[in-house]
């Protein structure tokens, strides 16, 4: 029977979950993955009160950083700077790591598994998106006789969450953030998660395997699900949409743009029928076309379940390593990508300003493919103003961008207009 010997720091959420499986049910991993893990240090600067369990803890994660005895070391502490610091020193002693801590692989990724290399030790990083969803490992293995064109999907479970609630349930945002917090699917601080910036760190792993780029998260572009309302969630369903966060990757003539942003899916596309916690991402490679992956990507127990299966993998040799073609392609922060928009605006009550509107879009050469116009209602705050939504035709970022700011200039249009992408199959 193999066994390995593990130091883990952090004893949070996904930190004591990794602990109460590999202590109350560790039959499950010698059954299924052939191998004996012991955890022989935990890391908990609170000390024994924050461990449940029979097991050597120290306060000083550094500690167990250094300690000679074990073969990897676990971290799960979060953040960026005491957990590259951890890593670093555990490296230099010779210790495989695994991770969960997608901040520390989007930013310093690229040091990190050079360091890794010139000790001969591994980094295992499922953990780090996707929750239980072995996106990862489909990347890393099961998709190197291709070459990936494009990925798009649900990288936040918290998120995903949040919007089926308030779509399905018709729940007002804080409530449906209150009762992910109460189930653990959201942390106290939800503010990486609300604001897309865990999601576009996911991303930028993905594009770091997918596409062969530095894994430099600076070139990702994103925005929150602050910006979604009620109302833009009724449009939706009205037109035929839901509203999801979904997180972009495409490769084009050598140029890679990241991106995740609140996004308007139609209804019979895959991503539209993504609800709860759950993740999924649908990865297009040149040869096979599509693949997709399910599963769930918020909570402590996915990605507990992430990190002992990269614990099983290392046991089992770790992972092949590839040629380095870091420089086989490059970012690019400008999305050159094509999506139709959704504007919501409010527009003047006065004969022909909806035709000011129109011809606006018209000298941009953009076509109006639909176009709402609700009538007002008696508790309505400004009645000189009416609510208006525009589906577009195709345009960039920066395209709509300026068009939304050209909206914005017009004496016919009350306050800022705001507008989401429309998910189409790239």
């Amino acid at each position: 029977m193999k066994s390995l010997k593990i130091g883990v720091c952090g004893v949070g959420n996904v930190g004591g979950a990794v602990l109460e499986n590999l202590t109350n049910t560790p039959d499950i991993v010698v059954s299924n993955g052939g191998v004996q893990i012991e955890i022989t240090q935990v890391g908990a600067r609170k000390g024994k009160s924050a461990v449940p369990y029979d097991l050597d803890v120290v306060t000083d994660l550094m500690e167990v950083a250094k300690n000679p005895t074990i073969d990897v070391f676990v971290e799960l502490i979060g953040g960026c700077d005491l957990a590259k610091d951890l890593i670093e020193h555990a490296i230099g002693n010779g210790k495989n790591i695994v991770t969960a801590n997608k901040a520390l692989i989007a930013t310093h990724g690229d040091e990190l598994f050079k360091l890794a290399k010139e000790h001969k030790v591994q980094i295992g990083f499922e953990a780090s998106v996707a929750g239980g969803t072995p996106v990862i490992k489909a990347l890393r293995e099961g998709l190197v006789a291709n070459e990936v064109k494009w990925f798009a999907g649900i990288l936040n479970g918290t998120t995903n969450f949040i919007l089926s609630k308030m779509s399905e349930d018709k729940s007002s945002f804080d409530d449906a953030l209150k009762e992910a917090q109460e189930l653990g699917l959201a942390e106290t601080d939800p503010t990486m998660d609300i604001d897309g910036t865990d999601a576009a760190q996911k991303a930028s792993i993905l594009s770091a395997l997918a596409f062969n780029t530095p894994f430099d998260f600076s070139f990702v572009s994103y925005g929150g699900i602050d910006q979604v309302s009620p109302e833009d969630i009724a449009y939706a369903y009205q037109l035929g949409y839901s509203i999801k966060h979904i997180a972009y990757g495409s490769l084009d003539n050598g140029q890679v743009n990241v991106s995740a942003f609140p996004t308007f899916v139609p209804k019979d596309q895959l991503l539209s029928q993504v609800g709860q916690q759950m993740n999924a991402l649908e990865i297009f490679c040149e040869s096979i076309g599509s693949t997709v992956y399910y599963g769930p990507g918020a909570g402590p127990k996915p990605t507990a379940s992430a990190v002992i299966a990269d614990l099983v993998d290392l046991s089992n040799g770790g992972w092949p390593e590839s040629e380095n073609k870091k420089n086989q392609n490059t970012l690019i922060k400008e999305c050159k990508q094509q999506f139709s928009r959704y504007f919501k605006l409010d527009v003047k009550n006065e004969a022909g300003a909806i035709a000011k509107v129109s011809s606006l879009f018209a000298d941009e050469n953009v076509s109006i493919e639909a176009l709402i116009q609700n009538e007002i209602k008696d508790n309505s705050p400004n009645e000189n103003f009416v609510p208006v939504v525009i589906i577009s035709g195709v345009l960039t970022d920066t395209e709509a961008g300026r068009l939304q700011e050209n909206l914005e200039a017009m004496t016919e249009i009350a306050g800022p207009v705001k507008q989401f992408r429309i998910h189409n199959a790239l």
